[in-house]
């Protein structure tokens, strides 16, 4: 009997626990409730990847990416939690779903595997090495070289794929090593991050470290969410959105690779010498610009007639009448851009280490029923004055990208270059509209902003740029020096593609002064994060001295004249 009443009690007890069991089992199994309430976005990243991400001196988690990750926790109403290490471990811990969002660059593989957002930046490589290695104009290029890339990393996917024959990958832990191993000769190359590159090269102290090639592997800059997250995808891009429209994703881009004496932290004292001298170079670059450019200013000005003009007799008359005929050359204007009779001539823009084509620049013609053709210089500055610019720029936006959709296909990354008033970039509805123009299978877009006038609000420039950058537009400054060119404009701007204007270019090889400063010009490009393009190269003697000076893309009339679409399109045809 007794054994009988304790096996009962002990199935009565049983009976008891088996819905304690069965709801820890499932517990256990079966994924949390999605209904419950988020309250912290784990931000995974590379311990040592400034100025993105990285651990500072007292362990923390600092950089561009953890700022702004910072503040889209804010937004959404969540406690950031930051767990840098290493990469190939964060990037296994995303996929697992032990962190919630980790910054990276956009790639195929990567859509496949985690959840992607909008791009909010664009960013490259390039090639580093000491600067007697031979640069290198692709990545088809390179053989029988050593080229060192950061394990996982989209350098690393992009040299495994290429597979050239002769060509050695070191793997090593993290971006920055990539550029010690270039500068302690164990490599030829260092494949990285432009940004990556500039900032290691300055605060690590790497002489004779340079870019030995132009802007390779253009991708987006996203943030990668876990697998099978999409709400959170969609809170994250709307929260960037907020971002962009408040002007505090811009305001950390200045703050962290627009101004170089901000990025990886306070610097260390043996560093101290390194920033101050970035910011003389620069000062040195803009004074030396402004000072010949004054100068130059003060010498009466000649009229310089349009390739199409056969004469120039009443040149400077036909200008000054313009300028009296103010109010009705501009309804002429208005009533040419409604009805698409304004015309454009494209001139070639190269690779000067290559040769070979990048694009063009778009450049306005206008054949007026009255007047005849006309240059450029004689009405466009009459629609800066009224504030109607923007109209024009549009209309050219428009009608060069519906264009240069049909140019073939070359292999390169081919862009078309269009300039652009900086102060028409405080518009919000003409940026919306040059983004919507930019939408679907069109080369890529630079916009050449020019500073033909003071900058009236700095702000809503600033605010513009993200948002054109994360749509795949670059930034160029136009005619670097003979405007309002400042190292605060730089900073603002922080452009991708500083350009050399032609008066400092075509007697650089007489003037030691144009020299100097053209060098020191093409340098703060660099450390900008910036390629460098010439304008105004008329002979093979001065391609020559800025290919050999580390100048990257170069224009003028011994490369091509501005030619119309049809020529240039023949031109893209045999280069193939």
């Amino acid at each position: 009997m007794e054994a009988d009443g304790k096996g009962t009690r002990r199935a009565r007890l049983w009976w008891l626990l088996v819905p304690g069991i069965l709801l820890a089992l499932t517990a256990t199994l079966l994924p949390a409730s999605t209904d419950a309430p988020r309250t912290s976005l784990r931000i995974g990243g590379d311990a040592n990847y400034p100025p993105y991400h990285f651990l500072d001196s007292r362990g923390e988690a600092d950089g561009f990416d953890v700022e702004l990750s910072r503040e889209i926790a804010a937004d959404l109403g969540l406690e950031p939690v930051f767990e840098l290490g290493d990469w190939g471990t964060t990037l296994e811990r995303l996929e697992h779903g032990e962190l919630d969002v980790v910054p990276m660059f956009w790639s195929a593989v990567r859509e496949q595997r985690y959840g992607l957002t909008e791009p909010f930046l664009i960013r490259h490589h390039a090639l580093f090495g000491h600067y007697e290695t031979p640069t290198v104009s692709s990545l088809d290029a390179l053989t029988n070289a050593r080229v060192a890339v950061q394990s996982a990393g989209l350098a690393w996917e992009a040299m495994r794929e290429l597979d050239r024959p002769g060509v050695i990958l070191i793997e090593t832990d993290n971006e920055s090593e990539t550029l010690g191993m270039a500068a302690r000769g164990e490599v030829h190359y260092a494949l990285a991050p432009t940004g990556i590159g500039y900032h290691t090269i300055q605060h690590d102290d790497l002489p004779g470290v340079v870019a030995l090639s132009p802007p390779l592997l253009e991708r987006k800059y996203v943030f990668a969410v876990r697998p099978g997250d999409p709400e959170l995808v969609a809170a994250i891009n709307a929260s960037l959105a907020r971002l962009r429209r408040s002007g505090v994703q811009n305001r950390l881009y200045v703050e962290w690779i627009g101004n170089p004496g901000a990025q990886g932290g306070p610097p260390p004292a043996r560093r101290n010498i390194a920033i101050p001298a970035l910011f003389a170079l620069g000062a040195m670059a803009v004074a030396g610009l402004a000072l010949l450019a004054w100068r130059r200013r003060r010498v009466p000005a000649t009229h310089v007639a349009a390739p199409s003009q056969a004469t120039t007799a009443t040149a400077d008359t036909r200008t000054f009448d313009a300028a009296l005929a103010h109010p009705r050359l501009l309804a002429e204007l208005s009533e040419a851009i409604a009805s698409h009779q304004l015309a454009y001539a494209l001139q070639p823009k190269i690779d000067l280490r290559s040769g070979r084509l990048l694009g063009a620049e778009l450049l306005v013609r206008w054949d007026h029923p009255r007047l005849g053709p006309m240059a450029p210089d004689e009405f466009v500055p009459i629609a800066e004055q009224a504030r109607t610019i923007g109209e024009m720029t549009l209309y050219l936006v428009r009608h060069g990208l519906a264009h240069c959709r049909g140019w073939p296909a070359t292999g390169d990354r081919l862009h078309v270059s269009i300039n652009v008033s900086a102060n028409d970039l405080a518009d919000p509805r003409l940026v919306d509209a040059i983004i919507d123009a930019c939408e679907g299978d069109s080369p890529g877009l630079m916009l050449e902003i020019t500073e033909t006038e003071v900058m009236r609000e700095p702000e809503r420039v600033a605010e513009a740029l993200p948002r054109l950058r994360s749509h795949g537009i670059g930034i160029s400054v136009d005619d670097f020096g003979a405007g309002h060119s400042s190292l605060v404009n730089l900073r603002r701007l922080a452009p991708d593609e500083l350009k050399i204007d032609r008066s400092f270019v075509h007697a650089l090889l007489a003037s030691h002064s144009d020299r100097a400063i053209v060098r020191a010009t093409i340098h703060l490009g660099h450390e900008l994060g910036a390629s460098v393009a010439a304008e105004g190269i008329e002979d093979e003697a001065t391609r020559t001295w800025l290919t050999q000076a580390g100048c990257d893309a170069g224009q003028g009339f011994w490369i091509g004249r501005p030619m119309p679409p049809a020529e240039f399109m023949e031109l893209l045809r045999a280069q193939g």
